[in-house]
């Protein structure tokens, strides 16, 4: 069970919509299971949310929703934001053609009911009287030609049967008569039917060998013979066959052998191909990359393409390094892949610290360019201030905080940057001039030095406008979030006991669950 499969279908429609609106703020993660971070909602401030991946019924959210370890749609987009490659999964389902008109289309399709139904045609045909000298008169009305024609035709409707009762020993008498390259053909046909029949076809057993050596020359020598190339196309141009990685031969094969528009309607059906292997559920990423390596083969991609390409597709870490690795000009390759992700690198974030991570390999962490993008990319995209301390052996702190500036203005990597550098002043702007004021709770260590008394008048308004919304025991437990944050002040357990005074003399001083909360903050 994931948190997606945990949830209900509204919960992640939701989810998704809160994620695709940026309302998933200050992701954190824990340890190897469990990330917080805060999703805004109806509510004025955020809230709070931990998903625990291994065991989703161990999250927490503090909406009313969440109550009873259901899964809410602050969780969904909460995860929605740390694993973009679901993003894309679920996108694919989106815009899939699949509707509820096409299940029992499925369904049928899945049992093949033919054989059924044309049994109940048959058993309910009722034979008309003249039924067998209508059929005598008509077969001695054809002459030699059309007879042949009808023969052929009736039987090519069920091959199955035609060629278990007629054409067997005809069909073995035929290779024997012939050159041994149809029976090698035929052998080969076979092992291929094996490979990507349907009870035996296997996309995660990407290692199987298609072809052997002596295959591989052998169609080499026989594709030379015009007449039996049709033949070979009907056993290799097979999309199914394109996850092994052994396809790679027969894609750098038909790159020599046919002409472009063959190609590009192959990779057209590769494409389709790929497109419904990304509605499965399979982890393993490896087939998918060995289809993204067949098109890149057969195709004449230049590296603006490629590095577009390495973007869309940067969760297949095979395909990128297939890509990278065997790239003639890798430096052009560098380049348009940084001028594509400074228009936008948040597509598929997560992935393009690893893609840089190869330009710096397979340049010997020389460049001290690649380098420094390198590590750049990883704290924008991972969020990890372990980078801005690398940073700083390549560039000046100010040189740092201006180039991050100037590329995002994600409030969560702002935070991030002030704090390692000890920017209190940009710290505090930031959060008291955005939205984000609920982040100076995270933050009062810093802060608290110079804006001591602005960050007491800040929460203790924060903590009075919160007990107007309602006199329950969820809305003293929100608002008491704030007490615990006033004690973390200087001087903050007078400041706590100058508001629990004044409470005990105000309207709520009858309140006890209100008391209850507030202690149970200050533990």
């Amino acid at each position: 069970m994931s948190i997606l499969t945990s949830a209900s279908s509204s919960s992640v429609s939701r989810g998704y919509d809160y994620y695709k609106n940026h309302k998933v703020r200050g992701v954190n993660q824990l340890n190897d299971h469990e990330f917080e971070g805060y999703v805004e909602g109806s509510r004025k401030s955020p809230y709070y949310v931990k998903i625990n991946i291994e065991h989703p019924r161990k999250s927490y959210c503090d909406c009313p929703h969440a109550n009873g370890n259901i899964t809410c749609k602050h969780m969904t987009a909460l995860y929605f934001e740390l694993f973009p490659d679901e993003v894309d999964d679920y996108e694919s389902w989106l815009n899939s053609d699949y509707d509820e008109d096409e299940g029992d289309e499925y369904y049928d399709d899945y049992f093949d009911d033919t054989d059924f139904y044309h049994y109940r045609e048959e058993s309910s045909f009722e034979e008309p009287l003249f039924f067998d000298i209508v059929l005598k008169n008509y077969v001695e009305s054809l002459n030699v030609n059309q007879l042949k024609e009808v023969l052929f035709e009736e039987l090519k409707n069920d091959k199955k049967r035609t060629y278990k009762l007629y054409l067997e020993k005809n069909y073995n008498k035929y290779l024997k008569e012939n050159s041994e390259d149809l029976v090698f053909l035929d052998k080969l046909n076979k092992k291929v039917q094996d490979m990507t029949g349907y009870y035996s076809y296997d996309y995660n057993d990407f290692d199987k060998e298609i072809l052997n050596a002596r295959e591989k020359q052998k169609i080499e020598i026989i594709y030379q013979n015009k007449s039996l190339r049709d033949q070979i196309d009907k056993i290799l141009f097979n999309e199914k066959l394109a996850v092994y990685s052994d396809f790679k031969w027969i894609a750098s094969f038909y790159k020599k052998t046919k002409d472009k528009e063959e190609i590009i309607a192959f990779c057209n059906t590769l494409e389709n191909y790929l497109d419904s292997l990304k509605h499965y559920s399979i982890k393993n990423s490896v087939p998918k990359s060995n289809i993204l390596i067949a098109i890149y083969i057969l195709s004449d991609f230049n590296n603006e393409e490629l590095a577009i390409s390495l973007i869309k597709n940067a969760k297949y870490l095979k395909y990128v390094d297939y890509i990278i690795y065997n790239n003639l000009n890798v430096i052009d390759l560098y380049n348009n892949f940084i001028n594509e992700i400074d228009k936008n690198y948040l597509k598929n974030k997560m992935y393009i610290p690893d893609i840089l991570y190869r330009f710096v390999d397979i340049t010997d962490h020389e460049n001290n360019e690649i380098n420094t993008t390198h590590y750049l990319y990883s704290f924008l995209c991972l969020g990890d201030d372990f980078y801005l301390d690398i940073l700083t052996n390549y560039l000046k702190e100010n040189e740092i905080i201006k180039i991050i500036e100037s590329k995002t203005k994600d409030t969560t990597l702002l935070v991030k940057l002030y704090r390692f550098f000890n920017e209190d002043e940009k710290l505090w702007n930031l959060l008291m001039n955005s939205k984000y004021r609920y982040l100076l709770l995270s933050n009062i260590d810093i802060l608290k030095n110079k804006h001591n008394n602005e960050l007491y008048e800040h929460f203790k308004d924060e903590f009075y406008n919160i007990l107007k919304e309602d006199k329950n025991r969820e809305v003293y437990h929100n608002a008491s979030k704030y007490i615990t944050a006033i004690k973390k002040l200087n001087n903050g357990e007078n400041l706590v006991n100058d508001i629990i005074n004044d409470l005990k003399k105000s309207e709520y001083q009858k309140c006890s669950a209100l008391f209850d909360e507030i202690r149970e903050a200050l533990k």
